[in-house]
């Protein structure tokens, strides 16, 4: 199933990470030409098998890429998942390259130093 098709052109892909509680989490505009890679980097991971990985109440749970076809990718400890009005696929990311590209497309100082 092929539900992961970026529309070529668009001009809305929004970063973002899931750290805070209580206040709005960092986002960030991605790049057209991430946004492709990232998606090609979705085309070559392997369908999960197994159950998603559990992200604590606190703390980093993640982080995310929308675009605007509503597509909405979801990256956290080695697992991928996109959602769109058809529904859900999740698949491996052993060695979390998607996350780390997403993360890696944040302006300097967007998240805490902590992070």
């Amino acid at each position: 199933m092929d539900i992961s098709k970026l529309n070529k052109g668009q001009k809305s892909y929004k970063g973002g990470i899931y750290i805070f509680s209580g206040r709005p989490d960092p986002t960030w505009q991605v790049e057209e030409v991430i946004a492709q890679r990232l998606e090609e980097l979705w085309d070559l991971l392997e369908p999960l098998a197994g159950e998603c990985p559990f992200a604590p109440p606190l703390g980093y749970r993640g982080c995310f890429l929308r675009c605007a076809n509503d597509h909405e990718w979801l990256a956290y400890d080695g697992v991928v998942t996109l959602k769109t009005g058809g529904g859900c696929e999740s698949r491996k990311d052993k060695d979390r390259k998607f996350e780390k590209l997403l993360l890696s497309s944040a302006p300097k100082g967007i998240f805490p130093i902590s992070f």
